[in-house]
């Protein structure tokens, strides 16, 4: 029984690191979209996104694409 329930938590924490993953993703495209057709993250797009998927997470993401675009791994059009 204990190794029904340790691949049942397993599984549980798996899908929660995916959706964690997608959310990410999401809020990825949604910033680089952004960027595209404005050439900035507006202030509303951050709001909406901090409501969605956390402060941090929106924080995190926004950095990390800054951090791309310094170092040119990522290119805005």
């Amino acid at each position: 029984m204990r190794i029904l329930w340790y691949n049942n938590a397993t599984k549980q924490e798996d899908n929660g690191e995916l959706k964690n993953s997608l959310a990410e993703l999401e809020c990825e495209e949604a910033i680089i979209e952004d960027k595209n057709q404005f050439g900035r993250v507006r202030n509303s797009m951050m709001r909406v996104l901090r409501a969605k998927y956390g402060d941090e997470m929106a924080n995190r993401t926004l950095s990390r694409i800054n951090k791309r675009i310094q170092q040119r791994h990522l290119r805005i059009l």
